[in-house]
């Protein structure tokens, strides 16, 4: 065997690493049977990834070099071979990544016309595709971008079904989300049947600004999708007649909704390339008025998830310390009893975090949004919290 390995390495250096013809002269078995399993694999895949155009072909892509793989994984980590095996292995496991992101960005049909938001239109695609999976999550998490990244439904779940309360959990968080966003999302875009058991709304002070512009919503209410809402059609998946051939852009948003985020934000790095921006100046705190448009879809919120038997807890997300200065800080404690004065006369839940963590930078990516960390912790926070677990027992 090693005989035939020592021919092969030398014809390497000729044909190219990985060619199949230096060993095919030979009956093979063990650790040279599965090389030569392995690299004919691989330029299977290599050669269907010349003609591949559609989803179905970049799978096929994936499953050769997903086959080649397993080839080499049978070599026994005591051979000789294997330590070359692992390099080659590498190699592999980063073009299956490859094919595997070509057939995810040409996967599936368009599922309703766009809402005016790239994430929206994700999101909603996403969430589709997991309750045709998985059926409808017991916690439906919505908001802005600070949930999209800053509640990890997975530690939320994972936490939850270690301490005895079993819950499926699905961020569907979308930047830019107001209360007529969440509203619109919940009520009108999503049917009862897709609605969960519970909604967790994590967000802040700036989705119940009223005296701001609210960018989000308006290019909802100008966009084809929302037409296509007037005259009362609702997002399906439907029989694609022709393959897509148009690739989206690829998503860094994961199996269940949720937007990793690495960066740890540290003051003395992060204003070296950003403006340090006084909450005067801020414009989500422009014009600041509790009062209005948002305060109304809230309470129309509300009122259409109580007629369908779904509890609503606010999650008053953390804000950093560097965050919360002298002109935001103020606005933000109207905020809390805005909030409580609201979860009184209406009949919601509050989780009021805003100020747990403003010395612990390492858990936000930037002065207002979660990082991973954060989103990790707050996700086990939320499943210990005694009104999270009521709510899902009732």
């Amino acid at each position: 065997m090693l005989l035939v390995l020592s021919f092969w390495l030398s014809q390497g250096s000729k044909q190219g690493v990985g060619s199949a013809l230096a060993v095919k002269a030979w009956p093979m078995r063990g650790p040279a049977a599965a090389l030569q399993s392995g690299f004919n694999q691989a330029e299977r895949a290599k050669e269907l990834a010349k003609t591949a155009t559609s989803a179905d072909q970049w799978d096929g892509v994936a499953t050769a070099w997903t086959d080649a793989i397993a080839a080499l994984q049978t070599i026994p980590a005591q051979s000789p071979e294997r330590f070359f095996v692992q390099r080659k292995q590498q190699e592999y496991l980063t073009q299956l990544a490859a094919a595997q992101q070509r057939a995810l960005q040409l996967s599936g049909p368009d599922v309703f016309p766009s809402l005016g938001s790239a994430v929206l239109d994700d999101q909603l695609r996403l969430y589709l595709s997991y309750l045709a999976a998985m059926g409808p999550p017991e916690i439906l998490i919505v908001g802005s971008s600070r949930v999209l990244q800053g509640l990890n439904p997975q530690f939320l779940e994972t936490t939850l079904g270690d301490q005895g309360t079993p819950a499926r959990v699905f961020n569907l968080g979308v930047n830019g989300a107001t209360a007529q966003v969440v509203d619109f999302m919940l009520q009108q875009l999503l049917t009862p049947e897709q609605l969960p058991k519970l909604v967790i709304w994590g967000d802040g002070s700036r989705a119940f600004n009223s005296g701001r512009s609210d960018a989000t919503f308006a290019r909802i209410l100008g966009s084809p999708g929302y037409q296509a809402i007037v005259a009362t059609e609702k997002p399906q998946f439907t029989e694609q007649e022709e393959p897509r051939r148009t690739p989206r852009p690829p998503s860094a948003i994961n199996a269940y909704g949720f937007l990793p985020v690495t960066e740890a934000f540290d003051p003395a790095v992060y204003y070296q390339t950003s403006p340090r921006v006084n909450g005067r100046y801020d414009a989500f705190y422009s014009q600041f008025s509790l009062a209005g448009t948002q305060e109304g879809a809230l309470r129309s919120l509300v009122a259409y998830l109580k007629s369908h038997n779904v509890d609503l807890i606010y999650v008053n997300l953390p804000l950093s310390g560097d965050y919360l200065d002298d002109y935001r800080l103020p606005l933000e404690q109207r905020f809390q009893q805005f909030l409580q004065a609201q979860s009184q006369r209406q009949g919601f839940g509050v989780i009021d975090l805003l100020s747990q963590w403003m010395g612990q930078n390492t858990f936000f990516a930037d002065p207002s949004h979660l990082n991973q960390t954060g989103a990790a912790a707050l996700g086990q926070q939320l499943a210990r919290h005694p009104l999270v677990r009521e709510k899902l027992q009732d």
